[in-house]
């Protein structure tokens, strides 16, 4: 069975959640003896084609339908919320004999991509990485700011193919990430098969002497307090710095691409203004494969996700199962599979006060989260995930 995996982008120095759940799935699918592709957008990377760990992935040229178009605008949008055009890319879906597209990106990608499907008669399977019903207005549109002021001529290239749908309309299967996008869908395409497909993990045993905080001149005596994930408005860090003026005994930990720089630069300036520079420490990316993820996680106190929306959760798992106390924001598909208390202390979204108590409480229940947490990540194994996929794929081709 040979399979497109496509994705809007897919660059290993700018790694993100939905690179990490496909670059997983591919390398179970291959062990099952599949034929597994990746085809993307050269955005963050260059054109051409590499072959990783036996997985051939391909990189397309594209564009942004907008005039003008300067180069800071383009990066921006290679980062987050871009739509492009890539012609190269949909030819070599059409005439690549795949046996499943298999879709993670949407927007002009998907609706290209579903008109091909129908085409060859090849089952379209989408995957909602992104939680696209349930991302806040506001996000929406600090997403599209690049697009403020230029002319789009896109729309008159899909009017001319007739491409102008929601993809998720024309997928034979929708895979949720979460209930409350399931139930959303559910309602919105009754009808519609929609499987709840949670993310997993890989299990990683973390080293047992870092050096990391020397290298990082993180002092001994201060609680690392650690967050793995892109720096944007979405992920929220800037409601840790409250948490770091009110505990002089820590130390905050960022660890990933910047996807906003703005908001980065707002981060930096509050940290500045707040006289805690000097107890803040950014990492801004490193590879999926970094031996320094698993010693920030082996340093840190306790892991802190405050986002304000978040479709699964995969960097609460991978702390859940390095035996990390967590600390996250009550929200999206978290709720899923966190339980305050239990596994994890909840707070409530871009609430100061109640990130503060969930931090009081840690001290007292810490071991016991930490048990509940290695339960729970025992839970989600790539393994098991990608072979209920592959049977999936199979229910199509019947």
């Amino acid at each position: 069975m040979k399979i497109a995996h496509l994705v809007r982008r897919f660059s290993f120095s700018e790694w993100g959640g939905t690179e990490s759940v496909v670059w997983h799935l591919v390398r179970q699918q291959k062990e099952q003896g599949l034929t597994p592709e990746i085809l993307c957008t050269s955005a963050l990377d260059k054109a051409g084609t590499e072959v990783v760990d036996g997985i051939t992935i391909r990189r397309f040229p594209y564009w942004y339908p907008y005039f003008p178009m300067p180069d800071k605008d383009k990066v921006a949008l290679d980062k987050k919320g871009g739509n492009p055009f890539a012609p190269q890319l949909m030819r070599t879906l059409k005439h690549g004999k795949y046996d499943i597209f298999h879709l993670h990106a949407g927007g002009r990608l998907a609706n290209y991509s579903m008109r091909i499907a129908k085409q060859l008669s090849v089952p379209c399977i989408m995957s909602l990485h992104g939680g696209s019903c349930a991302i806040p207005e506001q996000e929406m549109a600090l997403m599209l700011k690049p697009l403020k002021h230029k002319f789009s001529y896109g729309g008159i290239i899909d009017r001319f193919f007739r491409v102008r749908y929601a993809p998720e309309s024309r997928a034979d299967v929708l895979l949720a990430l979460s209930r409350e996008e399931q139930q959303k869908l559910q309602q919105r395409y009754p009808g519609k098969r929609i499987a709840l497909f949670p993310n997993g993990i890989l299990h990683r045993d973390l080293p047992e002497d870092t050096g990391f905080r020397k290298k990082y001149n993180i002092p001994e005596d201060k609680k690392v307090l650690l967050c793995i994930s892109r720096i944007d408005y979405q992920k929220n860090q800037k409601i840790l710095l409250d948490l770091l003026k009110r505990h002089a005994a820590t130390h905050l930990l960022l660890i990933g691409p910047v996807t906003a720089e703005w908001y980065f630069a707002e981060l930096m300036n509050d940290a500045e203004n707040a006289g805690i520079m000097n107890r803040l420490t950014v990492i801004p990316g490193l590879p999926p494969d970094s031996v320094e993820l698993l010693q920030a996680l082996k340093t840190a106190y306790c892991f802190i996700l405050p986002s304000r929306h978040e479709p699964f959760g995969i960097a609460a798992l991978e702390a859940l199962d390095a035996q990390v106390p967590l600390i996250a924001s009550a929200v999206g598909g978290l709720r899923d599979f966190l339980l305050d208390g239990k596994n994890a202390l909840l707070f409530e979204d871009n609430n100061t006060e109640s990130l503060c108590r969930a931090y009081d409480r840690l001290a007292g229940i810490r071991e016991s989260l930490i048990a509940g947490g290695k339960v729970t990540a025992s839970e989600y194994n790539w393994q098991t995930i990608a072979a209920n996929l592959t049977a999936v794929y199979r229910s199509l081709l019947l």
